[in-house]
């Protein structure tokens, strides 16, 4: 099992797909999305419940049944099947879930534009080497490709954003080297980042 779902919530304008959907997801999940206000936050949280569904479904699991835990760190993760691996990430209009039968870690980022403060805490000397040789047209792709990296790698061993983002390279650098980063522009104005120890899996947008 290795498998990436990628799904454009705005397909939730359409309330009998909005309504549909909901009957395919958990009764914890939609009690989540009922919680939240906000049209977008409830658009990304049935969107996230429906591909964790699917992938579960994929997997032969029941997506009505299935516990889902949460790490000290806040990764999900199935009790009962840790054979079983799955990441969540949104961003903008689009929800990414991975799933896979070893560890992984995903993000997905909308390129847009960035804060000199936030270039000068994300990168290390050579990754800022790498970003300012970079055509001008072409830097904020190559900032998000970075970011993403680094954000997929911490959601594959589970530590978040604790460390600077500056440091992964060196804090980590063991671990990093073991590991396969795997990149996607399919999605016009978005990075995808999947990390994980295998070969890059073919994207699959769902649509409803």
């Amino acid at each position: 099992m290795n498998t990436l779902y990628v799904l454009n919530i705005e397909q939730f304008n359409n309330t009998d797909i909005y309504m549909e959907t909901l009957k395919h997801i958990s009764e914890e999940r939609r009690n989540k999305v009922d919680a939240i206000k906000h049209p977008l936050g409830k658009y990304r949280s049935i969107g996230a419940g429906y591909l964790i569904a699917l992938g579960l479904r994929e997997a032969g699991l029941d997506p009505f049944t299935e516990r889902i835990s949460l790490s000290s760190k806040g990764k999900p993760f199935l009790p009962d099947h840790p054979d079983v691996h799955f990441n969540l990430s949104h961003s903008g209009n689009y929800v990414v879930c991975a799933f896979a039968d070893k560890t992984v870690g995903i993000d997905i980022e909308e390129i847009r534009p960035v804060k000199p403060s936030l270039i000068k805490f994300s990168l290390s000397k050579h990754e800022m080497a790498e970003y300012e040789a970079t055509p001008d047209e072409f830097r904020e792709q190559k900032f998000y490709e970075m970011w993403t990296s680094k954000e997929a790698f911490l959601k594959h061993i589970a530590k978040g954003l604790s460390v600077r983002p500056a440091d992964i390279g060196t804090i980590y650098k063991d671990k990093i080297g073991q590991l396969n980063f795997h990149v996607w522009h399919d999605i016009p104005g978005y990075i995808i980042t999947l990390c994980s120890s295998l070969e890059k899996p073919e994207l699959t947008e769902v649509r409803l």
